[in-house]
């Protein structure tokens, strides 16, 4: 369990930092891009989730994998 009475107080504080430190070590200050980056990795972790929930060979829907997939 996390211990939640250091700096973050949820992994989502922790992610959120996480993310901006590297966009700012590069030298980058656009936040769409911090934003971006963000839902991408939540989005490949939602994908990890299912895969290992339903094992390797599930099929991931493809609006899930490619949010700009046309139907």
């Amino acid at each position: 369990m996390d211990d939640m009475s250091g700096v973050f107080t949820s992994t989502t504080e922790r992610t959120a930092w996480n993310i901006a430190a590297r966009h700012l070590a590069r030298g980058q200050k656009d936040p769409v891009m911090m934003i971006v980056d963000g839902i991408e990795e939540e989005r490949r972790r939602c994908i990890e989730l299912l895969q290992a929930a339903a094992g390797g060979g599930a099929e991931i829907p493809a609006f899930m994998a490619d949010p700009d997939h046309q139907w």
